[in-house]
């Protein structure tokens, strides 16, 4: 036995591995996953910033405060951020266990971090195994330094750490070469040691005893130090001794797995130390889906003659491989998957590890994980933290026990040959107590609820260390119990049965007092309730016939219960329906109702004081869930037409259940043109403009105003332009719409120039006119057609006229132009046609100041031509010239000179 010469210095050493057990209270690791072991069951984290397939770790202090955690490349702190200088690591998280956090011993604020490489490979030394510190001494939040220290530099994906000695507070860090590595070295196990002093570099170094054939898989202690479990995915399942005070490995040996060709993955050990659990799979191609893979989770007893002969399926799967890890509270969770990349939202449990075979009871997709998904990962920690006696041994917790008032509970241990005994309370020594059980009972005169400390520890006196289990156990008192309880409800609609739905819970409070740590079952009769059979969905429950009474089981968290009757009563009382109408403002069938506005017709003669509350259907009403509160504006969420339920209390007892009908009126519908035109020709007599109603409902009442004039008939009349706006309202609504139409005076035309090129082949005009309208033209004929163009060519010589008109029909104007011309014939043969010889497109108006002179071949003048006149006959001095061509020259009045010839014919 090793002699220790302060007993407080035992104590302070057993009690460190009780409260440092905190250390493992937080966990993070797959896909957003984690876990909270601070209530005794594990609570689901989905805070976390952590998203890796495989390796993980984290740290929480001894008070089981989340410090930090890290997928081996990113370290995050306890507000889910990165640490200052906490990138880059030389973990991996494909590596199985990336990194381990250890906290360096009696040196408080410093954790090492050791990680390992998914890949080695040769003369790269930054692989393998480092280590890194996380420093909070000098940073209350957490530094990083001395990163990515070099330890090994070929490794396979393994790391674990044990207590040295029970006089040591030094720990051993193991990791196991690879075959990758420098070939002096491979399949080696390593073993460094980190004390209060610091990381000593120099391993210890054991032979593996086998050829590490797969890098993968879980590296485990026995939670006492004496055992070590290797994974090595392609090559089998291994267990050797561990001698923690001198860190070397002997008497390995190989466990058969029975299932053909699985491959060991995720490793643990019992609490207990008894028990090997190993995690196997068919080791099928990563890269397969879901139904591909096979798994296997098998229990080796440690203490049995022949090991691999022990071993005991206790579940087989069409999973993915995965990591096992010990819980602080004593149960081992697994890892689960379908395939490399489709992780689920749960973990397995081994309920009761420290149980021989199926005992152990195994509980698939036991955890919820919430939003977090869980990979082949699971963090792994000091496996000394977990090293603890069961003392308690319900098969529900290793270390907290609840008691109801008044109960006794005998703690104890299985008897050990030659073992010392001694139980401690509160931290002080019961004296007298040296048997391997101990009786206990709640203390007299104490407040519930009450929890002491119970610690037993176990010498073997054989020069073992000597072992320690803990109990925390905590007395409640019954619960309180309720008299007189009913619940009233009311009846269905349309029925007059007694008969309707209950929410049960509605009495919860009253039964449990408002603590939360009590749970409510619900039966139909007291037998069920007291055994706790056939419970009833409280919420949805039907009653049978109008007078019935249910009962509750009330129940604390040591499972102290008492059966509560409850009447069940149907109101068959009235309120009135109502209904609210709304304008649908937007046109989308939805809008917001005051649902408080239908109190005063829901309660419309009904005397007393009432509350009301607002509920989606009448289900949801009997069982006032899914409330409408107030006084937020609910939104209708069926369009135009929907129905509410008003559920009348009075003291949380239903009084009625009516409807409330919701009513969008559609606005009047109606259409105005957005443009018009007002003719200034027309000034100042009014026009008319109606609007489209042929989409407005006839059966309904509707009024008319027309802004600014404020004319209310159902069109205006108005000779102003400008913007004038219509509101067609619902007289019995009061539901308005608005339109509004633009106005614009249209000017009358004015013909600013006609520009005539003339005395040309091919006489031409181009208009330009003024004014705001959209007009088009015409030449000569009023009737058209008309044209957009003001532009026209091929104009004979002559007077034209230019007519100009509105496109709106406003207003039309003309006026007279004149195209310069000259014939080239004429004859003068007195049948009226072409008699005559003239230059056209001259008037009194036009170019009347013109000279005309007649010539014939040889230059003699022959006549000098009135503007004005007929023209010239073809005589000279009245005698009739002959057929010939003659000479002109026009001096216009505008400046232009013109000369050319004609022809006379007879």
């Amino acid at each position: 036995m090793h002699k220790i010469v302060l007993l407080t210095g035992v104590f302070l050493l057993g009690m460190l591995n009780v409260c440092a057990q905190g250390q493992a209270n937080n966990w993070y690791f797959g896909y957003g996953a984690g876990l909270n072991f601070s209530t005794g069951s594990p609570r689901a984290l989905t805070d976390g910033s952590l998203y890796t397939l495989e390796g993980c770790a984290t740290i929480s202090d001894d008070d089981g405060n989340l410090l930090f955690y890290t997928d081996g490349i990113t370290v995050y702190g306890a507000n889910h951020s990165i640490l200052t200088n906490g990138t880059g690591l030389f973990g991996n998280p494909s590596s199985t266990q990336s990194a381990i956090i250890i906290p360096q011993p009696d040196t408080p604020g410093i954790y090492y971090i050791f990680t390992v490489d998914t890949t080695t490979r040769q003369g790269e030394t930054n692989e393998g195994v480092n280590y890194s510190i996380v420093d909070f001494t000098s940073d209350p939040a957490g530094v990083v330094r001395e990163k990515n220290t070099p330890l090994l530099n070929y490794a396979a994906e393994k790391l674990s750490a044990v207590i040295k000695s029970c006089t040591d507070n030094s720990v051993w860090l193991v990791t196991l070469s690879s075959a990758s590595g420098n070939q002096n070295f491979i399949n080696t196990v390593y073993a460094f040691q980190l004390s209060s002093s610091g990381l000593d570099t120099t391993p210890v170094r054991s032979s593996a005893g086998f050829v590490v054939e797969d890098p993968r898989g879980n590296l485990k202690f026995s939670p006492d130090g004496t055992k070590l479990a290797i994974a090595n995915a392609s090559g089998g399942l291994f267990l050797a001794d561990f001698d923690s005070e001198s860190g070397t490995v002997t008497n390995t040996q190989r466990l058969n797995i029975n299932s053909a060709n699985y491959a060991a993955y995720g490793v643990e050990f019992s609490p207990n130390n008894r028990f090997l659990y190993s995690a196997s799979s068919n080791n099928e191609d990563s890269r397969l889906g879901a139904g591909n893979h096979f798994s296997s989770l098998i229990q080796y007893d440690l203490e049995a003659a022949d090991i691999n002969a022990s071993q005991v399926s206790l579940d087989e799967s069409g999973y993915y491989r995965g990591s096992l890890q010990l819980g602080p509270d004593g149960k081992i969770y697994r890892a689960l998957s379908l395939a490399y990349e489709e992780g689920l939202n749960s973990l397995g449990v081994i309920e009761n590890p420290n149980a021989l075979g199926t005992a152990a009871n195994y509980n698939d997709q036991a955890i919820d994980l919430g939003t977090g998904v869980s990979y082949q990962g699971l963090p792994p920690f000091n496996q000394s933290l977990f090293n603890e006696l069961d003392i308690i041994q319900n098969s529900i917790s290793t270390t907290q026990l609840t008691l109801c008032d008044g109960e006794n509970y005998v703690l104890g241990y299985e008897p050990v040959a030659g073992a010392l005994y001694s139980w401690y309370k509160d931290g002080n020594l019961i004296a007298g107590e040296t048997n391997n059980q101990l009786n206990i009972s709640q203390p007299a005169g104490v407040s519930l609820p009450y929890t002491e400390t119970y610690e037993f520890r176990l010498d073997p006196n054989d020069g073992s260390c000597e072992k320690v289990g803990v109990a925390e156990v905590t007395y409640y008192a019954y619960p309180a119990a309720a008299t007189g309880l009913s619940l009233t409800q009311c009846e269905d609609a349309g029925t007059a049965d007694g008969l309707s739905i209950f929410n049960l819970t509605q009495v919860q409070e009253e039964l449990t007092g408002g603590d939360t740590d009590f749970t409510v079952s619900y039966h139909l009769n007291a037998t069920d309730a007291a055994t706790e059979s056939n419970a009833i969905d409280p919420v949805g429950y039907e009653n049978t016939n109008p007078t019935e009474t249910v009962y509750a089981r009330v129940t604390n968290p040591a499972g102290c219960s008492i059966t509560v009757p409850i009447d069940l009563i149907v109101s068959s009382s009235a309120a009135n329906t109502a209904v609210l109408e709304g304008c649908d403002l937007d046109d989308t069938g939805f809008a917001e109702f005051d649902l408080s506005q239908a109190d005063a017709q829901v309660l419309d003669g009904v005397s007393g004081n009432y509350e009301i509350h607002y509920y989606p259907t009448e289900e949801a009403a009997l069982l006032e869930d899914s409330a409408l509160e107030l006084p937020q504006l609910y939104t209708n969420q069926t369009a135009y037409n929907e129905t509410v339920y008003a559920r009348v209390e009075n003291n949380n007892a239903c009084f009625a259940i009516s409807t409330v009908a919701l009513i969008l009126i559609p606005r009047p519908d109606f259409s105005l043109e957005t443009e018009a035109i007002y003719c200034e020709a027309s000034y100042p007599e009014t026009q008319t403009y109606s609007p489209d109603y042929s989409d407005l409902d006839p059966s309904r009442i509707y009024t008319y105003e027309w802004f600014p004039e404020g004319q209310t008939t159902p069109y205006l009349e108005t000779n102003l332009s400008g913007d004038h706006t219509l509101r067609v309202t619902d007289v019995n609504t009061g539901c308005f719409r608005e339109a509004t139409i633009t106005i614009v005076e249209e000017q009358i035309p004015i013909i600013d120039n006609i520009e005539v090129t003339d005395a040309t082949e091919n006489n031409t005009a181009t208009i330009t006119l003024s004014g705001n309208g959209a007009y088009e033209v015409a030449i000569d004929d009023e009737t058209g057609p008309y044209q957009d163009e003001l532009f026209f060519d091929g104009l004979t010589p002559g007077f034209h006229t230019l007519y100009v008109r509105s496109k709106n029909a406003c207003t039309a104007i003309s006026q007279e132009f004149s195209i310069i011309g000259f014939s080239k014939y004429f004859t003068p043969n007195g049948d009226g046609y072409h008699d005559y010889w003239q230059v056209k497109g001259i008037s009194a108006m036009v170019q009347p100041g013109t000279v005309i002179r007649i010539f014939n071949r040889y230059g003699k003048l022959l006549k000098e031509l009135n503007p004005l006149g007929q023209g010239w006959d073809g005589t000279f001095s009245g005698t009739n010239l002959p057929a010939d061509d003659y000479w002109f020259q026009v001096n216009l009045e505008d400046g232009r000179v013109f000369k050319s010839h004609f022809t006379l014919k007879r």
